[in-house]
C-alpha cells in the first residue's frame, strides 16, 4: 500500500513537471538563461571582493570552479542550445518549445544548478565530478538530438556544416576532461600534461563550440533575412579544418614539437586571419546593399564591439606562434585569465546578448539602454585592467589599485545585467 502511495506522488509531481514544462516558450527560457549570466557575474564580483577584504567563509577556488562551470553550461551552451533549436527548427519567439528540447533545457539547468551548490560548498568532490559527467551527457543528448532534426531541415549545406562541427567540438572537446581525470586517478602529477589537457577543453569549447555556434546562428540570420549567406559550404569547411592545428598553439611550449608541425600552425594561424578578414568584408558588402539589414542601435553597438575583440584575439594569435611568447604566456595566469575573458566575456556573450536583441528575444524595454551601455563599460574596464595586469608581469612591474578597479568592474557588470533582466521581467 505504501509502494502504491509513493508511485501515486511521484507520477502526481512528473505531471505537474511536464504541465510547468510545457508552459515554457523560447523567450522564458532566455530570460532564464540571461538570469544565468546575471549570477555568473556575482560570482565574478564575490571573488574580486575577496581579494579586497578577508572573506575566510569563502574558498576562492571552490568559487572559481563554480562559476567557469556555470558560466559555461547555464549561460553560454544554455543560450547556444536555445537559439540552434529555433534555427534548426524555425520556431519564433514566443512560441512553446517541444517536449523533447524542454527536457533536455531542464536538464541541463538542474545540473548547472548543481554544479554550482556543490562546487562553491566543496570544490572537486565526488559530488560535483558525477555533476560534470552529468553536464557532459545532457550535452551529448543535445548533440545528437540536433544532429537528428538537422537533417530534415532547410538550412544551406554551409549554415549545416557550421553547426554540426560547432556540435563535433562541444563532443570532442570533453575528451580533454577524460584524460585529466585519467591522470589524476592513475596519479600521474605531471603539471605540463594537466595543462594541455585543460587547454585541449578550453580551446575545442571557446574556438569550435562557442565559436562556430555564433557563426551559424549569425550565418543563419543573415539568410532570414535577405535570401543570401556570405560563405560557400568550401568556405565553411577550410575554416572548420583551421581548429585542430591552432590547438597546438598552446602548447608550444612543448618539448620536442616538430618542425613540420610548427610550419602547420604558422599557416594555419595566417589562413585564420585571411579567412575572417574575407567574411568581414562579405558580410559588410551585404549589410550596404540590403536596407533590410538595419540593426537595432544597441546591436550596433554591441557587435562592434564584438568585431574589435574578434581582431584583437587573431593578432594575439599571431604573437603566439612566437615559442618564447607563447610559453610565457600560456604559463602566466594574468595573460590566460584575460585571453579567456576576452573570448567568452567579449567575443561570445556579448554576441549572443546583441542577437537576443536583434531578433527580438529580448525586448528594448525603457532605460534598458542604460543597462546595456552599462555593461559595454564594464566590461572594458574589465579587459583594461586585465591586459596591464598581464602587460606588468611581463616586465615584472606590479600595478597598484588593479583589484579595486576590477572590483568596481565587476559590480558595474552586475549592475547592468541586474538592470537588464528587470526590464525583460516586465513582460
Amino acid at each position: 500500500m505504501k509502494l502504491e502511495t509513493t508511485m501515486f506522488q511521484l507520477s502526481e509531481r512528473n505531471q505537474r513537471m511536464n504541465k510547468i514544462s510545457s508552459y515554457l516558450s523560447i523567450r522564458k527560457w532566455i530570460v532564464i538563461t540571461l538570469f544565468n549570466l546575471l549570477i555568473v557575474g556575482i560570482f565574478g564580483l564575490i571573488m574580486r571582493l575577496k581579494f579586497l577584504f578577508p572573506i575566510p567563509w569563502i574558498d576562492q577556488k571552490n568559487l572559481m570552479h563554480a562559476h567557469s562551470h556555470f558560466a559555461f553550461s547555464a549561460w553560454v551552451s544554455q543560450a547556444l542550445m536555445i537559439f540552434l533549436i529555433m534555427t534548426v527548427l524555425g520556431i519564433k519567439t514566443n512560441q512553446i518549445l517541444c517536449r523533447k528540447y524542454q527536457h533536455i533545457l531542464w536538464a541541463n539547468w538542474t545540473v548547472s544548478i548543481g554544479m554550482l551548490i556543490s562546487f562553491s560548498a566543496a570544490g572537486y568532490n565526488l559530488c560535483s565530478i558525477i555533476l560534470s559527467f552529468l553536464s557532459i551527457l545532457v550535452s551529448y543528448w543535445f548533440c545528437f538530438q540536433l544532429v537528428r532534426d538537422l537533417k530534415s531541415s532547410t538550412l544551406p549545406p554551409a549554415i549545416s556544416i557550421l553547426i554540426k562541427s560547432a556540435l563535433f567540438f562541444n563532443i570532442f572537446s570533453s575528451l580533454g576532461t577524460y584524460f585529466l581525470a585519467y591522470l589524476k586517478v592513475s596519479h600521474q602529477l605531471d603539471p605540463l600534461k594537466q595543462l594541455a589537457s585543460v587547454y585541449f577543453y578550453l580551446h575545442f569549447q571557446y574556438n569550435g563550440w562557442f565559436f562556430f555556434g555564433c557563426i551559424a546562428l549569425f550565418a543563419s540570420w543573415l539568410y532570414k533575412r535577405t535570401g543570401k549567406i556570405p560563405i560557400s559550404p568550401r568556405f565553411s569547411l577550410v575554416y572548420v579544418m583551421t581548429v585542430i592545428p591552432t590547438y597546438f598553439l598552446s602548447v608550444l611550449w612543448w618539448k620536442g614539437l616538430p618542425l613540420w608541425l610548427y610550419i602547420i600552425i604558422v599557416i594555419t594561424v595566417g589562413l585564420q586571419f585571411v579567412l575572417w578578414g574575407t567574411l568581414a568584408q562579405r558580410v559588410v558588402r551585404l549589410v550596404r546593399s540590403n536596407i533590410s539589414l538595419r540593426l537595432s542601435p544597441d546591436t550596433s553597438k554591441i557587435w562592434l564591439c564584438v568585431l574589435f575583440a574578434i581582431f584583437i584575439k587573431l593578432i594575439l594569435q599571431g604573437i603566439s606562434v612566437i615559442p618564447a611568447l607563447s610559453q610565457q604566456a600560456y604559463g602566466f595566469r594574468p595573460i590566460v585569465i584575460a585571453y579567456l575573458h576576452l573570448v567568452l566575456l567579449v567575443v561570445i556573450s556579448l554576441f549572443l546578448i546583441g542577437y537576443a536583441f536583434q531578433i527580438c528575444m529580448l525586448k528594448i524595454e525603457k532605460g534598458i539602454h542604460y543597462g546595456v551601455y552599462g555593461l559595454l563599460v564594464g566590461i572594458f574596464l574589465n579587459e583594461f585592467v586585465l591586459m596591464l595586469q598581464g602587460l606588468g608581469g611581463f616586465i615584472h612591474y606590479s600595478i597598484r589599485g588593479t583589484h579595486h578597479v576590477l572590483t568596481v568592474a565587476a559590480a558595474i557588470i552586475v549592475v547592468s545585467l541586474y538592470r537588464i533582466t528587470q526590464t525583460q521581467l516586465r513582460k
